[in-house]
């Protein structure tokens, strides 16, 4: 993945390559004199689990 930032450092676009960065900045007129392309690592899926009650806390009175 690569990130389209502008010169005040604001993330404008993610794209999986640098060719759908450069087609943004042209399609919004950025100049890439003051833009800058940077290498972003892949986000990693984390797992996510589901909360359960006890039997114990169920059944306490």
């Amino acid at each position: 993945m690569h990130g389209l930032y502008d010169s005040d450092g604001i993330l404008r676009f993610t794209g999986l390559d640098r060719d759908s960065c450069l087609a943004y900045a042209s399609l919004f007129g950025l100049s890439l004199a003051s833009c800058s392309l940077m290498d972003m690592p892949r986000p990693v899926p984390l797992p996510v689990r589901s909360r359960r009650k006890n039997r114990r806390e169920e059944c306490s009175n």
